[in-house]
């Protein structure tokens, strides 16, 4: 009798002491892995803050921990996640729609669009001006596109422990996204004395996964990303999560390594499938 629940609560056990490991590590590596300074503020852009006013949704997210099956736990965090970086990459379409009819018409911008063109130029580190041309537009496309899922949900995986990091759980941070001010964050507890950054603290995880997407199209940290896209769209290709990791080598100190964890978590758990409608 004693030998059957020790077998089974040896499992339970190990399981225990495995997410606690892993959430451990998850934390160490996010106190060390982003070396941009994407942020500085802990808001959303006033684009997205208004769009989160009038589409306003419980984001609360499930409790990982607390699903002990490792495979329902894979299956519940990524399609949770995966809701939210398709309805951004559907917003993205939408814009890039819209940019793509303003270059093909030949009349001059109205001054909605140049309002609304200076308001996504600015969200994306880019120049502002008084007047734009149809270069202008095109340089706008390469900021305004889609992150495949594949790749989203890799690196919240990663970045998180599959959400069971502090950061995770108590910033509704999944993504280890700094920021600088005072406050605006969690202080990780391995911060060099010198250093000042937080890790960001989101009002939800919408919100996250938002601001991750943003920082993948604005950052110049990331601009080889965009440069292998913008190459995919021009040649008609699919883009895909696997075809975007080299543009990540800015994202973690750890560099290449970093690179092939997420390749590794892409490929074993067959993130692909994700990739569906906002690839189009």
């Amino acid at each position: 009798m004693k030998k059957k629940i020790l077998w089974t609560v040896y499992p339970i056990l190990i399981l225990i002491i495995l997410s606690s490991f892993i959430s451990y590590q998850s934390e160490k590596n996010q106190d060390n892995n982003s070396i941009d300074d994407y942020q500085s503020e802990n808001e959303a852009s006033p684009y997205e803050k208004s769009y989160f006013k009038s589409h306003p949704i419980d984001a609360t997210p499930p409790n990982f921990k607390s699903i002990t099956d490792i495979k329902e736990r894979k299956k519940t965090f990524f399609n949770y996640l995966a809701q939210f970086v398709y309805e951004k990459n559907t917003l993205i379409l939408k814009d890039r729609e819209r940019i793509l009819a303003l270059i093909d018409n030949n009349k001059k911008l109205s001054k909605k669009n140049k309002v609304w063109i200076s308001t996504l130029r600015k969200s994306h580190k880019l120049k502002t001006l008084n007047n734009y041309s149809k270069d202008d537009l095109r340089e706008l496309l390469d900021h305004v596109d889609v992150v495949p899922a594949s790749l989203a949900l890799a690196q919240a995986a990663n970045e998180s422990a599959w959400g069971t990091s502090r950061f995770a759980t108590k910033g509704n941070n999944f993504f280890g996204q700094w920021c600088f001010k005072k406050g605006c964050g969690l202080v990780p507890e391995s911060r060099d004395i010198d250093a000042d950054h937080e890790v960001r603290k989101f009002h939800d995880v919408r919100e996250s996964v938002f601001a991750y997407i943003d920082n993948l199209n604005s950052n110049n940290a990331y601009k080889t990303l965009r440069a292998s896209r913008s190459n995919l769209r021009q040649n008609q290709e699919s883009i895909t999560g696997l075809s975007l990791t080299n543009g990540l080598i800015n994202y973690s100190e750890r560099g290449l390594a970093y690179i092939e964890e997420i390749e590794g978590l892409i490929n074993y758990n067959k993130l692909w499938r994700f990739n569906n409608h906002e690839e189009n």
